[in-house]
């Protein structure tokens, strides 16, 4: 049997939780959910997923910091983001790619087309 791939969902909204979840095939991805930043830090070292949705506007720990935290820790490192934001300035896309992000969605999204580039990022056809 073929392992799920991994995605963590971290961001404070439950309606973005629930469209990435529908647009996402149950066959071939487990999905966690997290609700703010330091949730998303103890998912990540307990589940070590393959790819991390990361809002940046989140209580308790910001996506941004935990983007830093994440690529900065060799154990996590190698784990795919994928920053969501509402922010569509070409600063705030910037600085999440320089923080480490291997991509940046902007707020709101089409769910089969964000399905899509989750997708493409952990290798799926």
């Amino acid at each position: 049997m073929k392992r799920k791939i991994k995605i963590l969902i971290a961001d404070d909204d439950i309606t973005i939780h629930e469209s990435i979840t529908a647009a996402l095939s149950a066959d071939e991805f487990e999905v966690i959910n997290a609700y703010d930043g330091q949730e998303a830090l103890e998912f990540v070292d307990k589940e070590q997923p393959d790819l991390v949705v990361l809002d940046i506007m989140m209580p308790v720990k910001d996506g941004r910091d935990v983007c830093k935290d994440l690529k900065n820790n060799p154990k996590t490192s190698n784990i795919k983001v994928l920053m969501l934001s509402a922010r569509d300035e070409h600063f705030e896309r910037m600085l999440g790619l320089q923080l480490g992000a291997d991509d940046y969605e902007t707020k709101p999204f089409f769910p089969p087309s964000l399905a899509t580039k989750i997708k493409r990022m952990c290798g799926v056809k």
